[in-house]
């Protein structure tokens, strides 16, 4: 073998040596995570430990997480580019986001408890202004006066009961929220027309009339009448529950 022949054989075997190796790494990183990643994966499970889900779903989600970064890995991704940080990733695991329709089906309740807090705190608004010119105006006057009182006590007698205005708030809310969703544009974009709205509108007001008719009839101890200072304090308390729940999941879709 020539001296030339001789002097290229190591170099050849270390650049042969370097294509094996080059060629050996895919493989490798398809085994096993990188450093970081299987850090990451580690206080993945240390976090998931820490919370309330069963053994089997742990081990889905890390064996998930853990085939998406092996298969990802390989083009320089990271854990924390994939799945932000350990503590985002937990939170998204235990409390995942609602599809369209799980959301939709949550801010109809949301909506139709709003609307019927709002009509609840107009009603006892209301009766609780109604209750102290009753009063006083039997107090104070007498003959035409005295009869006018009487005559706004009798006709709201069944109405203005706390019972009357429970059923008819939260039928009134169930209602209005049914209408908003139905006016609402559809998926593909397309409204509903004028004459549909001014016919559901109207139709909604027809029934919850009726809603309202009916529990005015209930009387007695089923349905009883509170003083007026006390519809007030209930009418001041469900004003700034209503302004926390407007303010704690952003509801937009309510009459007032």
């Amino acid at each position: 073998m020539s001296e030339s022949e001789t002097s290229k054989t190591p170099r050849n075997a270390a650049a042969g040596a370097k294509q094996v190796k080059a060629a050996e790494r895919p493989i490798h990183e398809a085994t096993e995570l990188t450093k970081r990643n299987a850090e990451y994966m580690r206080q993945m499970r240390k976090s998931l430990d820490a919370t309330s889900l069963t053994g089997e779903r742990k081990t889905a989600v890390l064996d998930e997480m853990t085939a998406t970064l092996l298969a990802e890995q390989g083009r320089g991704t990271t854990a924390r580019q994939l799945y932000g940080t350990v503590q985002e990733r937990t939170e998204e695991i235990v409390n995942p986001k609602k599809t369209p329709v799980e959301r939709q089906k949550a801010n109809y309740w949301v909506t139709a408890l709003d609307n019927g807090l709002m009509l609840f705190m107009i009603f006892c608004l209301m009766y609780g202004i109604m209750g102290f010119i009753g009063n006083n105006a039997t107090k104070n006057s007498a003959g035409a006066n005295g009869i006018t009182a009487i005559l706004i006590t009798s006709n709201s007698a069944g109405a203005n009961g706390i019972t009357a205005i429970l059923i008819t708030s939260a039928i009134g809310g169930l209602g209005v929220a049914k209408l908003f969703e139905y006016l609402m544009p559809t998926k593909d974009g397309k409204k509903v027309s004028l004459w549909k709205k001014i016919a559901w509108s109207v139709l909604a007001i027809i029934v919850w009339m009726l809603v309202f008719t009916t529990m005015s009839m209930i009387q007695g101890p089923l349905n009883p009448v509170l003083p007026g200072i006390a519809y007030l304090i209930i009418a001041v308390v469900v004003f700034f529950v209503r302004m926390w729940l407007k303010r704690r999941f952003n509801i937009t879709t309510s009459m007032f």
